[in-house]
């Protein structure tokens, strides 16, 4: 049994508990959890398990919960024309219907313990910066500061990240938010053991550029990778600039080695992938949007 912030809830054969956390954060966590899969499962009710209630153990007041409908799925990847079908109907049915438009979330959402800034941007080079920044910051926290890292990652925000992202909103061209899962890999997309139907969750969700879903594939650790993006832009062309478009999935995957780096403190590979791919695109773009 326990209380949630607005209701009793009792659990049964048909829910799942698959989040708990403590403390003020993990209070944080859990709400973000129930208000991004709250928003995801508007948008793909039959592919998203139903959120059913977030809130604290009666019995244990420093310890919270999440709860969705459960569901049985095996361990394999899901069809590749079923899950990007999936993902694409997502991105384009929820596409310019962000609140005034903008990027970001009403609330703080978490990928993995880090605790995304979600406020509202009006630009999307504006909001992405952000995000990377913040975990950059988490990831030195991790791994303690260095001197090449520090020196890069300035390059990276007065150089790359404007010459990226920037030419996605001026020249005439645009992009619409849509709402992003943000942390989809194969641990959080599982075919449904009865229908095959690919099941998708424990999202990080806001709104941003569609394209940045697809930045967690690139890892070769994940085992979606290029297939998977083909399969997804037959569905929904590459945003213009077509040529950056590699590019800026390296950028947008950057966030994922990062994340992983401080996930694990005693681990440098996944800091140094993080590095090479900074000075790659630092060497490759060192006069930034200027020269666009």
């Amino acid at each position: 049994m326990a209380d949630t912030s607005s209701s009793h809830v009792d659990i049964d054969d048909h829910a799942d508990v698959p989040k708990g956390a403590l403390g003020d954060h993990g209070r944080e966590m859990m709400r973000g959890a129930f208000e991004s899969e709250m928003t995801l499962y508007s948008f793909a009710p039959n592919n998203v398990p139903k959120p059913l209630a977030w809130g604290t153990y009666k019995g244990e007041p420093d310890k919270h919960f999440y709860i969705c409908d459960f569901y049985d799925m095996t361990d394999e990847l899901p069809d590749i024309q079923k899950f990007c079908a999936v993902v694409a109907n997502i991105h384009l049915e929820s596409m310019g219907k962000s609140p005034a438009g903008k990027y970001g979330f009403h609330i703080t959402t978490h990928l993995a313990y880090v605790g995304n800034d979600n406020s509202w941007s009006d630009s999307w080079e504006q909001w992405y910066a952000r995000a990377l920044k913040r975990m950059l910051e988490e990831e030195e926290g991790s791994h303690g500061p260095d001197e090449e890292l520090a020196q890069l990652t300035t390059a990276m925000f007065e150089k790359v990240v404007p010459r990226l992202l920037r030419p996605l909103e001026t020249g005439g061209r645009q992009i619409q938010p849509c709402l992003i899962h943000s942390d989809l890999w194969p641990g959080n997309v599982k075919p449904d053991a009865m229908t095959d139907e690919p099941i998708i969750f424990d999202s990080c969700a806001f709104w941003g550029h569609n394209e940045v879903d697809l930045g967690s594939w690139r890892a070769s650790r994940y085992r979606l990778g290029h297939p998977y993006m083909e399969e997804y832009h037959n569905l929904i062309p590459i945003s213009p600039p077509v040529e950056d478009w590699d590019d800026r999935n390296a950028l947008y995957a950057m966030r994922y080695d990062l994340l992983h780096s401080a996930l694990f403190p005693k681990e440098p590979k996944f800091r140094r992938a993080a590095m090479d791919e900074m000075k790659r695109l630092v060497d490759k773009y060192p006069d930034g949007f200027e020269a666009f």
